[in-house]
């Protein structure tokens, strides 16, 4: 596979999006081993074709080279003309994905400029940001409908040899100096430098405990001979600015605190250093930064103001204890979220690669489709059938079962429940076939009485929801909130439903592929509703579908398995509706049904043991177990506690 990197900066042009360009190239090289090229406008042509010109020379010269190249994916970083680029070659060969990584958040000048990069964005395959919160806020301001992925950088911290860390005091007279408060970042942002100023007024208090204390700022850019007036004025010796930093290594070794205090920030590659130096952290409550401190747990968040970024600071440096246990806990953090390896994983199926998968096997228990609402063979000759190839291969499922069978099958679901497998809700039945064309107050009455009536005929409480049709939306999502769940698993990337071809139902395209908490204003956006939203996964070869029981009976078992392998989506998730292990009713059906439904379970079988093999199995209730992106929620540790309280005993 061939890869192009099309980049406004490559080295010795220093920054994150820089660092996060190389690292990317490597792992992929690495692990991969995907012939990766590099096309930038600035830097030294040393592993990279530095094109030059202007921004829009840049454009016909990168989309030339290109040309050249002919690779099988595109990824532009950053600039909107890495982005034109990009889809200039992809005009001429259309089966070239473009993949655009944003790195922080685009602000362009005018309204004509911004209809302009909207337009550009609505023509890659797929978008990604470096943050959860980065990515929320670009889909809001343009409203994006393309496929979407958070893609944090990926870390490799080495060490610094001793002789290395004393060269560097010696260099920039620091032996003497402790305790040292380090920043690293580009000094050439407004709104990053007002937080840097907070932090040097946060000096003055320091200092006033530790007069030997001093704080090292690495990074160059339009506004530091400002900042350095300022830091003369109000801590004349406290602060040492380094400039540009080849390898801001050391003074990462040697500080005793790291404090990224900004207002304006994507994820910060720097900041993530720090975590891997095992260093406490100090970091503003912005951009993506709350997404990997979680205050009082690995590091202690701020809202700029610099009395309270001077006390956070000084309970660090006057307890050593608290100080290395949240170094300890970044360090962990760090290394099993954010290594090289991890990150560029999750862009090898945006380029088209397979990889092997964490597998939800996911069942609906509803009414037959299509039929009569009294209709329910799929319960009664399917749901046996399944639970027997379930049982074979020791696979735990996760099922969610509307209400309307709680009473007439609940010795079906209290089976279901005793054979280990989870069990949600599906809302009270199928007639409603849209929640999202509901009212707020019809939808949280509605799932109240659906909870209920689960719980009354099994003796438990769902946790988890799957609206019918796929169709939650905010609304859904507040209610669930309100009634105590925990996660829902309703949206579907890609997909779009039309009335009328004009009024629209419902529109998820721009949901992340991956675990991702709803915005309470749009369900297909991260926000921070307290929901976990595990999306069903979207079927790369038949978008706007998922990967489903009725997929493998028509497409065959090798497609369906290359389907998930392809999936761009931490947890792929699989479905099946029971009626799909039924030979088609004898009465007009859809013509799909001809094929996706049938009674030999010979290719389920079949699809339950390849898939032991080939991929990992996981339920919902693992994989929430797992989340560590809830800032400020609150309910997680009691929430993963009851994760692992054994099942009362329930009636045979």
């Amino acid at each position: 596979m061939k890869v192009a990197m099309v980049t406004p900066y490559w080295f010795p042009v220093r920054g994150g999006l820089t660092s996060y360009v190389s690292s990317l190239a490597e792992a992929l090289r690495k692990y991969w081993d995907i012939k990766v090229y590099i096309i930038a406008r600035e830097g030294e042509p040393t592993g990279a074709t530095i094109i030059g010109g202007t921004s829009r020379e840049f454009v016909a010269r990168a989309a030339r080279e290109l040309d050249r190249i002919e690779p099988d994916a595109i990824h532009a970083h950053g600039h909107w003309y890495a982005l034109n680029a990009a889809l200039r070659h992809k005009r001429r060969r259309s089966e070239v994905r473009v993949v655009f990584t944003i790195h922080t958040q685009l602000d362009p000048e005018s309204v004509t400029r911004r209809l302009v990069l909207a337009r550009l964005l609505s023509k890659a395959n797929t978008l990604t940001a470096v943050s959860q919160d980065l990515l929320a806020r670009t889909s809001e301001a343009y409203r994006i409908s393309v496929r979407t992925r958070v893609t944090p950088p990926g870390v490799l911290f080495r060490i610094p040899s001793p002789e290395q860390t004393r060269g560097f005091r010696i260099r920039y007279e620091l032996l003497d100096r402790r305790p040292i408060v380090a920043f690293v970042g580009p000094l050439a942002y407004e709104r990053k430098c007002e937080g840097i100023r907070q932090l040097i007024a946060a000096m003055t208090t320091i200092r006033s405990r530790f007069p030997g204390s001093v704080l090292v700022i690495a990074g160059d850019g339009s506004y530091r001979a400002g900042l350095e007036e300022h830091a003369a004025r109000k801590v004349p010796g406290g602060v040492t600015f380094l400039g540009d930093v080849p390898d801001p290594t050391p003074l990462l070794f040697v500080a005793d605190v790291y404090a990224h205090i900004s207002f304006q920030e994507g994820l910060p590659l720097a900041l993530l250093e720090a975590m891997a130096a095992g260093k406490p952290i100090v970091a503003s409550r912005v951009g993506g930064i709350p997404e990997v401190i979680r205050d009082g747990e690995n590091g202690f968040l701020v809202d700029g103001d610099s009395t309270q970024i001077a006390e956070r600071i000084l309970r660090l440096l006057a307890s050593e204890t608290l100080a290395s246990r949240f170094g300890s806990q970044s360090f962990r953090d760090v290394s099993s979220l954010y290594g090289p390896r991890q990150c560029a994983e999750r862009f090898v199926p945006l380029y088209g690669g397979k990889l092997p998968r964490k597998v939800v096997v996911s069942v609906d228990l509803e009414r037959d489709y299509p039929g009569p609402k009294e209709t329910h063979r799929g319960i009664e000759e399917a749901v046996p059938k399944l639970l027997d190839l379930l049982r074979k291969y020791g696979v735990t499922a996760n099922f969610f079962a509307t209400s309307d069978l709680s009473t007439r099958y609940a010795d079906v679901l209290l089976q279901i429940v005793r054979e280990g497998h989870g069990l949600g809700c599906h809302g009270e039945s199928h007639s409603a076939s849209y929640l999202s064309a509901r009212s707020f107050d019809w939808q949280l009455e509605s799932i109240k009485r659906a909870t209920g009536s689960i719980q009354t005929s099994t003796g438990i409480r769902p946790r988890g929801f799957r609206a019918p049709n796929f169709s939650a939306d905010e609304s859904t999502i507040r209610a669930l909130k309100r009634l105590g769940y925990w996660y829902d698993s309703s949206v579907l990337p890609g997909r779009r439903v039309r009335k009328l071809r004009t009024f629209t139902l419902l529109d998820t395209r721009p949901a992340p592929s991956d675990p991702y908490q709803p915005s309470q204003q749009n369900v297909a956006i991260p926000g921070r509703s307290g929901i976990i939203e595990f999306p069903v996964t979207e079927n790369p070869m038949s978008p706007g579908g998922p990967i489903s029981l009725g997929f493998l009976h028509t497409a065959g078992l090798d497609q369906t398995l290359e389907a998930i392998a392809t999936s761009a989506s931490d947890v792929c998730v699989f479905l099946i509706h029971p009626w799909e292990l039924l030979d088609p009713p004898d009465r007009r059906v859809p013509k799909w049904m001809l094929a996706g439904c049938r009674s030999d379970s010979t290719l389920l079988d079949g699809f339950l043991k390849r898939l032991k093999v080939d991929h990992e199995l996981t339920t919902f209730e693992t994989e929430l177990g797992k989340v560590r992106f809830l800032p400020g929620h609150s309910e997680k540790p009691a929430m993963i506690q009851a994760l692992s309280v054994p099942r009362p005993d329930l009636p045979h």
